[in-house]
């Protein structure tokens, strides 16, 4: 704030400032203040938190708005080997041994395509990182994810998942109206019958299901139903998740993005009455933003592709994203000093984020998803416009529900003091 001669009220209010720790009146202090977040961001963003196991690229199911098709038929459709499966864990296992250990959970996830395809080498995996954890060789604070669209899951395996402690992860696009418009069987014919049957199987022998809900411009004016419908289903948590890509701008026909993300925000905000037995919010996007603010984060990632996931592709290359093949090298070819968070792939990526960018107006932006920019306009560094309106909204509205319902309806009427919010009208003091 500048002004050649400002009133007794203006420095008082910038003293006021100052003093809760908005304004910094000290040169220098700025720019050490900036290096303090951004390391506490590198340190989050460096620990390996996540490994994929990529079991197949091809699926059995071709949703309307899924890349897996594609690239499939790009880089064939494989399935992961074993051996190349362990050298994934052991390079896991370096990387997580540079770093002390902690009590936040590690996440292994096998992923696809479909998983299931590859029943086999998952079986022989789960008995190898038992023995593992039990060696001492990865966390005790690991834990096991399988993501499926349920097709091939049965009693058998649940069975398997229970003694394993798995989590099975399913992709349920709401009520069946609904998920048997866009998630379809290899030959177009609906599948909400096969993915209630998974979630019956696992519900049967005890294993937890969460799930997640794709948001497309055809379900938008329904999604406050989704939480009912997924509790009423026995999903112990889910998460929505933005359309993306090239597939948004085709289901979209020509209407308003910005309309679709405002609108899709508005909805999973309505998910803050809906919370889990554990305290957290039903809906994983919400939680997720939750705990960033509340654990003094200086910002929102809307991927986890800057640096704290290792994925093995299910042709054996080491990537960052799932999808967008950053190939890195083979994983029985890379050399024992390899670190994904090092590689200059990961470095290019975090410059998306407004912390590492300059862009600091634009600090609720969480780097939206690099893939989803390459889709649109052929180059990973490109915005993403439209995870930026959806996250900057969903925090907005977060950071406006911690208020008491006196302070909101002061700042509603302009009577508050200090705080200001792109919602409020103008402000009547100062």
């Amino acid at each position: 704030m500048i002004a050649e001669k400002p009133s007794k009220q203006t420095r008082d209010f910038v003293d006021e400032l100052v003093c809760r720790k908005m304004f910094i009146d000290h040169d220098g202090v700025d720019a050490e203040e900036l290096n303090i977040a951004r390391a506490k961001a590198l340190q989050m963003l460096n620990r390996p938190t996540i490994l994929y196991l990529m079991l197949a690229q091809g699926c059995n199911f071709e949703c309307t708005y899924c890349p897996i098709p594609g690239l499939a038929k790009r880089y064939g459709n494989n399935l992961l080997s074993f051996d190349d499966a362990i050298a994934g864990i052991e390079l896991w296992q370096r990387h997580i041994n540079d770093y002390p250990a902690d009590s936040d959970p590690y996440f292994l996830i096998f992923y696809g395509g479909e998983p299931l395809l590859n029943k086999e080498v998952l079986e022989k995996l789960l008995g190898h990182v038992e023995k593992a954890k039990d060696q001492g060789d990865l966390p005790q604070n690991l834990e096991l994810m399988l993501c499926t669209n349920g097709a091939l899951l049965d009693a058998r395996l649940a069975k398997l998942f229970t003694y394993h402690k798995v989590t099975v992860a399913l992709g349920i696009d709401g009520p069946p109206q609904d998920n048997n418009r866009i998630r379809l069987t290899g030959e177009g014919m609906p599948t909400f019958s096969l993915i209630k049957r998974a979630v019956d199987f696992c519900l049967q022998e005890g294993v937890r299901v969460v799930a997640s809900a794709t948001i497309t411009p055809s379900n938008l004016q329904c999604l406050q139903e989704y939480p009912a419908f997924m509790k009423n289903l026995g999903i112990s948590q889910f998460g929505f998740n933005l359309m993306k890509g090239s597939a948004l701008i085709r289901e979209l026909a020509g209407k308003s993005a910005e309309e679709y993300c405002l609108l899709a925000a508005k909805n999973v905000l309505a998910g803050l009455k809906d919370v889990t037995e554990e305290g957290q919010y039903y809906e994983y996007q919400l939680q997720k933003k939750l705990s960033m603010l509340t654990g003094g984060l200086p910002f929102s990632v809307d991927c986890t592709c800057y640096g704290n996931q290792l994925v093995i592709q299910a042709d054996g290359q080491v990537t960052n994203c799932p999808f967008l093949r950053c190939d890195q090298g083979h994983v029985n070819d890379l050399p024992e000093s390899f670190r994904i968070g090092e590689t200059g792939t990961v470095h290019e990526w975090r410059q998306r984020l407004p912390l590492f960018n300059g862009e600091a107006s634009e600090v609720f932006n969480g780097g939206g998803c690099a893939w989803g920019s390459h889709e649109i306009h052929s180059s990973i560094n490109s915005p993403d416009l439209h995870n930026a309106i959806f996250t900057k909204e969903v925090v907005h509205g977060l950071i406006w529900s911690f208020l008491s319902e006196e302070q909101a309806t002061a700042l509603l009427r302009g009577d508050a003091y200090y705080w200001c919010h792109r919602r409020i009208g103008s402000m009547q003091t100062l």
